[in-house]
């Protein structure tokens, strides 16, 4: 199983995000919140501070792979780490097309997959999880599908996502999520509309059937556009993706919905809104760095579009991401997690209760960079870093035509014991 957490693809790309043992609570704890019945619905609402404090969590390090000095393995850009019951490790490579399987020491022992069409190959999978049937799924973004991959190497079949309209619809996937036997993913159905360049394109999560017909829907956003007329505001195209959403032990769902809110949605497995998370928030505005950064990266997409006209937001999405411990517990990160931290810090994450009230803020002691890096909790007391994610996944979505100055070092993975 896995307890995931990071900022893999922001919109700058992904964060990978991690987290930790179960918060330990008194008989009678205090509950920060008020419960209130908005339109039907209970709302939980928290104030800016917890009522517990803060928790410090510290990482002892227990082995790396890759890097500059590591030439047995040459990693290309790994955006997920899982473990298994036997504390074996799953990297994906979304450059490569494959996973590396690592033994608890940190061994190389396995790859699985390949890039290609074939049977248990894909092309870029965004995504990877167990499923139900002991398979390892990959997502691939588009067309949207789950490759099977059985656990020595053998294809396991795979899973194609259909979309709104069955005949012409197409689906792009890029997070995907099964707990509880609950499969759901995040991702946009295309339509094509009357004329050459029209389309509707509706960001959704969702859930979905063994034989990829569509389940549930817990959001969507529906967006009209017109490529010989393309005009685009940032704030309207918002998505949950990726890693703004995610399922708790019973299969719920937990999801962002809204971009400039710190406000969490909490779905029955049906699809029925139960409660609604909030909390006081001040989102940041955006940096220079990043405003540039987006800016030439609307330019290298749209050249092809003359008169295009895309409206950027001057802050970023109020919260990255969102995680559910074995225990309940919902951890979030929010934008300004992972920005002007203490020396020694890499991010710091609000913890609440499974009902959620604001318990604490954690902060991660870890020799990483929140907002280069990324985070992965794997097993009971491991966790991922995955070096440069960030700068990687920016190269590659530009193609290399945006990037830091100087040449980005080459890919490291570091395991680290949970030691508090």
């Amino acid at each position: 199983m896995r307890w995931i957490s990071t900022n893999i693809l922001k919109t700058t790309g992904f964060v990978i995000l991690c987290l930790i043992s179960m918060i330990m609570l008194t008989s009678n704890p205090i509950r920060a919140g008020e419960e209130v019945m908005v339109d039907g619905i209970l709302h939980v609402k928290n104030g800016a501070d917890p009522s517990g404090g803060e928790e410090t969590l510290q990482l002892e390090e227990l082995w790396s792979i890759g890097g500059e000095d590591d030439e047995e393995i040459i990693l290309g850009i790994v955006v997920q780490a899982l473990s298994d019951e036997e504390g074996n490790i799953y990297l994906l490579d979304l450059q490569l097309s494959q996973v590396f399987v690592l033994s608890p020491d940190g061994e190389l022992i396995n790859t699985l997959s390949r890039e290609g069409e074939g049977p248990g190959e894909s092309r870029r999978p965004s995504d990877m999880l167990f499923l139900p049937d002991n398979t390892l799924g990959l997502l691939q973004t588009f067309p949207g599908k789950l490759v099977k991959v059985n656990l020595d190497d053998s294809p396991g079949g795979e899973i194609t996502f259909k979309g709104q309209d069955a005949e012409s619809g197409l689906v792009a996937v890029v997070d995907a999520k099964c707990r509880a036997g609950n499969l759901v993913c995040a991702g946009t159905d295309i339509t094509m509309g009357e004329r050459q360049g029209q389309q509707t394109r509706t960001s959704f999560l969702g859930s979905y059937q063994e034989d990829g017909t569509r389940g549930a829907r817990y959001w969507e956003n529906a967006l009209e556009l017109d490529f010989a007329n393309l005009k685009l505001d940032e704030r309207d195209q918002y998505n949950v993706f990726p890693r703004r959403w995610t399922l708790g032990p019973d299969g719920k769902v937990y999801a962002a919905v809204a971009r400039d809110e710190y406000r969490i949605h909490v779905y029955a497995v049906d699809g029925t809104l139960e409660r609604v998370i909030e909390k006081e928030f001040t989102n940041r505005k955006r940096t220079q760095e990043e405003m540039d950064f987006y800016t030439e990266m609307v330019a290298l997409q749209t050249r092809q579009l003359p008169g295009a006209d895309i409206k950027l937001a001057d802050t970023p999405e109020a919260i990255a991401e969102v995680t559910v411990g074995p225990d309940g517990t919902i951890w979030v990160l929010d934008s300004r997690s992972d920005q002007d931290q203490p020396e020694g810090i890499m991010v710091t994450y609000d913890v609440f209760d499974p009902a959620g009230h604001y318990l604490k803020r954690v902060p991660v002691e870890c020799d990483g960079h929140g907002q280069d890096d990324g985070l992965v909790r794997v097993g009971e007391d491991r966790m991922i870093l995955i070096r440069g994610l960030l700068p990687a996944i920016q190269a590659m979505q530009s193609g290399g035509a945006i990037g830091r100055d100087e040449e980005a070092a080459p890919m490291e993975i570091v395991c680290f014991k949970i030691s508090s």
